[in-house]
């Protein structure tokens, strides 16, 4: 004979979604957020069990974090972890990452064009690693070799 455990779930915001409170969030309050669920959890569990596969976030494990539901979508990379508003920043940061990886570990070079003092990324270097370029610019950060959106500070 088996018997359940009795566990008691905070189904709250699964029964009753009119409890919900809506907020207004910005970029950096999700950040924050983020940071704090992140500080947060066990010791195994990765950042990205709060991603979803489409890169959107799951405002729901957030939600004592923000105070409420973002009234609208945040979206993260599952290579970078950094947040975006749009939804497409993260799908093209994270084939050019695992791109940029795998280039690496074949070739032991950065997929970037020497001597560019802004490390964006050599897609001709890439051509067999990625299916289609970004509509947008990308860079190699130097010192982690993480790809980003955004141009390097201190050019070297």
């Amino acid at each position: 004979m088996f018997f359940r455990k009795n566990r008691k779930k905070d189904t709250t915001l699964k029964k009753n979604p009119e409890v919900l409170k809506m907020i207004s969030a910005s970029k950096e309050d999700v950040r924050r957020a983020v940071n704090a669920y992140a500080s947060s959890m066990r010791k195994g569990i990765s950042l990205r069990s709060i991603i979803k596969d489409n890169h959107e976030i799951d405002v729901d494990m957030l939600y004592s974090y923000l105070g409420g539901k973002p009234d609208k979508s945040f979206y993260m990379s599952k290579e970078t972890f950094e947040i975006f508003e749009d939804r497409d920043y993260p799908k093209y940061i994270d084939k050019c990452q695992i791109a940029c990886d795998q280039y690496y570990l074949d070739k032991n070079e950065e997929p970037v064009t020497p001597g560019d003092p802004l490390r964006r990324l050599n897609y001709l270097k890439l051509k067999d690693y990625l299916a289609e370029k970004p509509p947008f610019e990308l860079y190699l950060h130097p010192y982690d070799q993480m790809v980003t959106h955004r141009p390097p500070k201190d050019k070297q």
